[in-house]
């Protein structure tokens, strides 16, 4: 072999080594994960959560992130059977600490985001004239709540009802306790009740298209939650879930929670 061809075959090595090492990461700030993820979510965060997987893929070609969505119950149930999750959002970060307890979530990558505010929502034009918590235990009121063990909105409505001493009068006013945030609403815009104990954020949608009307909840009577994120012990590629979870807790990813109605934790 000549020394040109030596000298070819050499730059070509030289190139393709240089193309691995950018590949990798390395020259990019590991900018360069891919492949997929499985992301179990809560199902209030279902119209963030999906703008944020929409944006993130655009922003990173060759990477997919597949989110599972349902009650904060349901996806510590469905991580605990299947071991196979990359990232949990819960709808309340208290429903990781059974799963903190168990090994199954990576203790440090767990971050706070946004609130969960409660707030109670009545029929349009508020027909039963429904104005505080209270007012909810008046005879002849129908009232939906989320299931209190399996959803953050369920929990937070029984902390509310305890702290304002209707926990026993409302209760018997429930005619539903229902599996998700969303289908508190589908219960109060379909007339099935006359109100509900639902989050701002979902709440607010539905009231700027005019099906629903929002009473607030005094800060010293309410019970509020926070939504964050953690990695899972089992996950497959820890590089692009970290990026995944960077994005969704950067400042561009805030940006996308508070225009879902959702308030950043550090405002």
């Amino acid at each position: 072999m000549d020394t040109k061809n030596i000298a070819i075959i050499a730059v070509i090595a030289v190139v393709i080594i240089v193309a691995g090492i950018y590949a990798s990461g390395v020259l990019t700030g590991g900018n360069s994960a891919s492949g997929n993820i499985t992301v179990l979510a809560g199902a209030g965060t279902m119209k963030a959560m999906n703008e944020l997987k929409t944006n993130f893929e655009k922003e990173h070609p060759g990477t997919t992130v597949n989110i599972q969505y349902g009650n904060s119950g349901e996806l510590f149930a469905t991580l605990s059977s299947q071991k196979s999750a990359d990232m949990v959002v819960p709808g309340d970060l208290t429903f990781m600490d059974n799963a903190k307890s168990k090994g199954y979530i990576d203790n440090s990558t767990v971050k706070p985001i946004v609130y969960h505010i409660p707030v109670i929502a009545v029929q349009k034009g508020n027909p039963k004239n429904i104005t505080s918590v209270k007012d909810l235990g008046k005879s002849g009121i129908k009232v939906a709540l989320g299931d209190t063990n399996g959803t953050a909105v369920g929990k937070q409505s029984i902390k509310i009802l305890n702290k304002t001493g209707d926990l026993v009068a409302v209760k018997s006013n429930v005619v539903v306790y229902a599996p998700t945030v969303n289908q508190l609403l589908t219960y109060l815009t379909s007339g099935q009740v006359d109100a509900a104990i639902v989050t701002e954020d979902i709440a607010n949608a539905s009231a700027s298209e005019g099906k629903i009307e929002i009473i607030q909840i005094p800060e010293d009577q309410n019970s509020i939650a926070t939504i964050g994120v953690g990695l899972t012990t089992f996950t497959k590629n820890k590089d692009l879930a970290m990026q995944f979870e960077d994005y969704i807790t950067s400042s561009n990813g805030l940006a996308v929670w508070e225009k879902n109605g959702f308030k950043p934790v550090d405002q």
